[in-house]
């Protein structure tokens, strides 16, 4: 499944509406935002299509949230992560950024990208990027 996320309902709404116009389905959820997944198995015209409207709501979705009361400071937008000992944690991520970087990557690289983050800063390793060390086990 494809994820786009969104931080408003009613822009998320509004990309359902194009979906179902167009004969795709999408599947809802409140995990990390408000998402909406579609099949990967969809034609690539539609596909790069999907992709231009979404990247045209997300900006809506972003001057939503800076034209809100308080601004973005008002809102919040994260990454739920697994530290190394199992406990859950969320990673806080200014909302204009994360949607500015779910305009280049998936949700689940975002995720991967900010585990990855989170475990090196728990075990932290100065050596130069050109040599590596190998992980602790259960990491």
């Amino acid at each position: 499944m494809l994820e786009y996320v969104f931080f408003d309902t009613g822009v998320r709404e509004r990309f359902v509406e194009f979906l179902r116009g167009h004969g795709v389905e999408a599947e809802l959820s409140e995990a990390d935002g408000f998402i909406a997944a579609i099949p990967e198995d969809i034609d690539d015209e539609l596909s790069d299509r999907i992709d231009e409207v979404y990247d045209r709501l997300l900006q809506d979705d972003a001057d939503l949230l800076e034209s809100s009361e308080g601004g973005l400071e008002k809102h919040a937008a994260g990454v739920r992560v697994l530290l190394s000992d199992g406990t859950p944690c969320m990673v806080r991520l200014a909302p204009e950024l994360l949607a500015r970087l779910l305009g280049c990557i998936t949700l689940e690289e975002l995720r991967d990208m900010v585990q990855e983050i989170a475990l090196q800063v728990e075990d932290p390793d100065d050596l130069p990027v050109c040599h590596t060390r190998e992980r602790k086990t259960g990491q």
